[in-house]
């Protein structure tokens, strides 16, 4: 079992966020960045590429790896942190922290829990 942290706006969407690493963060970087609404990181990472891409073509070096599996790692490390600090700013609120298999199990769970 996962713990997610659940999210819910004003007008009654919610987001379950899993706690700690996020597999499709670093599987998928700059996609799931844009997925998941967090653009700005997502731009980070592309100019962090771009430039660092320039400087291969202009130094004859290789720094492709490094910088595919750094940015790879950041995003897998931080990605959840940074969806729950977009979705604050967004104007969700953190309601619940609750365990299970999938983010769709968590947010049943936690409608299930509200119910009672």
């Amino acid at each position: 079992m996962k713990q997610y942290n659940i999210y819910a706006s004003p007008t009654g969407m919610k987001e379950a966020v899993k706690q700690g690493w996020s597999w499709p963060g670093f599987c998928f970087t700059v996609i799931w960045c844009f997925v998941k609404k967090l653009n700005i990181f997502g731009l980070i990472i592309i100019g962090v590429i771009v430039i660092t891409t320039i400087i291969d073509i202009i130094f004859v070096i290789d720094t492709s790896v490094p910088v595919g599996v750094g940015s790879s790692m950041a995003c897998g490390q931080l990605g959840n942190k940074q969806r729950e600090e977009n979705l604050v700013n967004r104007g969700f609120e953190l309601k619940s922290t609750v365990s299970a298999q999938n983010p769709e199990g968590a947010i049943a769970l936690y409608l299930k829990e509200k119910e009672v």
